[in-house]
């Protein structure tokens, strides 16, 4: 698989360096260029000023695979 890469400046890097160990940012980053990607597909012209990241509200995934066990909709 090919890597990605892209030059950030060095007080982003050390505030990523920064987070908590139990932070994946990796996990975050995958993410988010998957968003980015398939917004870029529809909509090629699109800028980087054109994109807000913004923090959501979690999906109660547990519970609803705890649910479809159960049987339960």
């Amino acid at each position: 698989m090919a890597k990605y890469t892209a030059s950030i400046d060095e007080d982003t890097r050390q505030r990523i360096h920064a987070l908590p160990r139990y932070v994946h940012f990796a996990d975050f980053m995958r993410k988010a260029i998957t968003a980015f990607v398939e917004e870029l597909e529809k909509n090629p012209e699109l800028q980087p000023e054109n994109f807000i990241i913004t923090v959501t509200a979690r999906k109660d995934v547990p519970n609803k695979r705890k649910r479809e066990r159960e049987g339960k909709p």
